[in-house]
């Protein structure tokens, strides 16, 4: 088997006691014999997923703050990204936070989901948006949008290259993509990753980038977070709880999870763009 990537020839790995196809040169792995039975869009992923009671609420349940939380920090990281976009498409709305509070924020929104139970209670809480059930590989839609959001989706996908091809036909021509996937490069996620079997790949930054300029995408940003230290997170926990949340968000914008330049990560957050605009066809 040959590294989608690179093309070099995988060596096989044992992760987590399940066997991995690597590859040495760019650091991709992919988990040995995933099939489309084992994707993480089957309904019953999110029936046995402990947010599956929150899908398509309003996400102020105290149960279900950690999932705010994540949001919030994702939300901070692409905000400045965000300025003059409008139209958002939401690959794999899942259960429909970002879909939900996006919209809420302003943006028009296009969700996409397989599973017919989340796009149905993801619909009746958007007010202006809708969110479609299909699968990506199925998706038509309209008009081009301003920006691609896909949050801990793309190690899901069976066929990466497809997806990344099919922005293309999604995007407008200054349109991005914001993508956020586990951080492989740190070895702890790597082996969480394999262990969870709905990934089907595991992506560290190398692989990423070596992988978006292969469709000729160009990074804006690619950097990796990790998850606040426990008594970092009390602390701004309780700065928050007394209001004072203007130095808890200047000290710790993106609580709370924080940047790193070690192989510390938890996911890793990137906005890119399509360099061809000339060739970028609609159909």
């Amino acid at each position: 088997m040959n590294c989608l990537i690179c093309d070099n020839i995988l060596d096989e790995k044992e992760i987590a006691h399940r066997m991995t196809h690597t590859c040495t040169s760019c650091g991709f792995f992919k988990t040995k014999n995933k099939t489309k039975e084992s994707n993480t869009y089957k309904s019953e992923f999110w029936e046995k997923s402990d947010y599956s009671e929150f899908t398509g609420t309003d996400f102020t349940n105290k149960k279900v703050k950690d999932l705010r939380l994540t949001f919030e920090s994702w939300y901070s990281y692409f905000r400045p990204f965000l300025k003059n976009k409008k139209s958002i498409l939401d690959i794999g709305s899942g259960t429909g936070i970002s879909c939900i509070l996006l919209e809420n924020e302003g943006f028009e929104m296009t969700g996409v989901d397989p599973d017919p139970k989340n796009a149905k209670l993801i619909n009746s809480k958007l007010k202006n948006g809708k969110c479609i059930n299909c699968f990506f590989e199925e998706l038509k839609i309209d008009e081009r949008v301003d920006v691609i959001w896909i949050t801990h989706v793309f190690e899901h996908l069976e066929n990466p290259d497809e997806f990344l091809g099919k922005c293309k036909q999604w995007i407008k021509p200054d349109g991005i993509i914001c993508l956020i996937v586990p951080d492989c490069g740190n070895p702890s996620m790597l082996e969480s990753s394999v262990s969870n079997q709905y990934h089907i790949f595991h992506f560290n930054k190398n692989a990423l980038k070596k992988l978006f300029d292969k469709h000729n995408y160009e990074i804006i940003k690619c950097e990796s977070f990790a998850t606040m230290k426990k008594t970092d997170r009390r602390f701004h926990n309780v700065l928050r709880k007394v209001k004072v949340e203007n130095i808890s968000s200047a000290k710790k914008p993106y609580y709370p999870f924080e940047l790193t330049v070690n192989n510390d990560g938890y996911e890793i957050r990137c906005v890119i763009k399509y360099k061809d605009t000339k060739n970028q066809n609609f159909s």
